[in-house]
Formats: structure tokens, C-alpha cells, sequence
């Protein structure tokens, strides 16, 4: 087990398999490194294949305040895991959560970055739908204080977006439930409150993007 340091003095968990060019993968909320172990498995073969857990995500630190939590951190905590392996530049794959991360860190740290694949990046961008986005973010985290991850994994895992998963592999649905459930209730909910509920529209970027200048540089 590695730890990075950021800039800010949170610990966070990394993992590296295989050489060559550097390959980092940047986890959704409900997920965590042990997401992209397939991928891991796989591109470990020909790169260098870094994860990490998010600050909030054990064994990564879990801070209390609600400050050390953001989509600006969120996107210097890519950019801190890069300068403490030492990398100069990587593939950057991103889904969701991550996705999101990602594609501002490409946005404002573009010579670092190779290339960039994300997926599940937007969701809650919808401008009329803004303010209950944010609504339904803080219920979430009010959820996973009060009945914990565990117990909220099965109420969270089977919103409709989820449900594709469990039909067509019942088993991968359960593992993913069930990593999800092992996560920090704590963690879970200021993650929700400090990055989910407060990054701004995708919409809101889309001609910073063309322009390769992210809202937060």
C-alpha cells in the first residue's frame, strides 16, 4: 500500500501494475480503485496502470471539514497524485465523478495529458433541472449519514440508472454494491455535499473546453 500527499496534506491510497507509458484511472462516487480492476488487468500488460482512492474513500484520509472537499480539489488532487509518481504525462480515463475531475484536469493541465476517455460525464448538468440535482445530492448525503453506507448501498444501487447492471450481471451488480457499502459513511456524505451537490453545470464549460481553459484554473 503507496500514499501520495496533496498539496493540502491529505493521504491519498494509490496503486500502480506493469511498465511503460502511465495509464491513471480517476474512480465514479459510488465506486472506488478496486472499480478498475478488469481495465487494471488488462492494460497493466503494455502500461503503467495507476489508481487511486479519492480523499474521502478509505484507505485514503478521510477528512471531517467540509472545506477539504471540492471539484477545484477534486481536479488539484490529479494533478498531486501525477507530481508525487512522478509523472510527467498520462492516459487519463475517467467515469462520472472522475470523468467530471478529469476532464477539467485535461482542461487546465493539457501537456500533461495524452489522451482522455470519459463516460457518465454530465449527469445533473441539465440547467432546469439544476436546483433538484442539487436537492437530491444533499438528500443523498443526509441518507448516508443516517443509515450508513451499508445500508444505503441497497437503496442507492438500485436507482435506474443502476439497474442495467443488475440485469444483465446479477453477480457484478452485488460486488459493486457491496464495495460501495464498505465505503466511509463520512467520507460518502461530504464527497456528496462538497463535490457532487456544488460543481457547476457541464453546459456552464462547454466554451472553456473548446478553448482548453477550465473554470477552476
Amino acid at each position: 500500500m503507496a500514499f501520495v500527499t496533496t498539496t493540502d496534506g491529505v493521504k491519498l491510497n494509490v496503486e500502480e501494475a506493469g511498465d511503460g507509458t502511465p495509464l491513471v484511472f480517476v474512480h465514479e462516487f459510488a465506486g472506488d480503485q478496486r472499480s478498475w480492476e478488469t481495465q487494471v488487468r488488462y492494460f497493466s500488460r503494455r502500461y503503467r496502470c495507476i489508481t487511486f482512492n479519492a480523499r474521502g474513500y478509505a484507505p485514503s484520509d478521510v477528512p471531517t471539514e467540509i472545506e477539504k472537499y471540492s471539484q477545484r480539489r477534486a481536479i488539484d488532487d490529479i494533478r498531486d497524485v501525477f507530481d508525487g509518481l512522478n509523472i510527467d504525462s498520462a492516459h487519463v480515463v475517467g467515469l462520472s465523478m472522475g470523468g467530471f475531475s478529469a476532464l477539467h484536469f485535461t482542461a487546465a493541465h493539457a501537456s500533461r495529458v495524452k489522451s482522455l476517455v470519459v463516460a457518465g460525464v454530465g449527469y445533473g448538468s441539465e440547467k432546469h433541472l439544476e436546483s433538484v440535482f442539487r436537492e437530491a445530492a444533499q438528500q443523498a448525503a443526509r441518507q448516508f449519514e443516517t443509515l450508513g453506507c451499508e445500508k444505503f448501498s441497497h437503496i442507492y444501487c438500485a436507482a435506474a440508472a443502476r439497474i442495467p447492471l443488475l440485469l444483465k450481471d446479477p453477480r457484478g451488480w452485488e460486488e459493486f454494491r457491496r464495495m460501495m457499502g464498505e465505503h466511509d459513511s463520512k467520507g460518502a456524505a461530504l464527497t456528496m455535499r462538497g463535490v457532487q451537490s456544488q460543481r457547476p453545470s457541464i453546459y456552464d464549460s462547454r466554451n472553456r473546453f473548446v478553448g482548453s481553459t477550465s473554470p477552476f484554473s
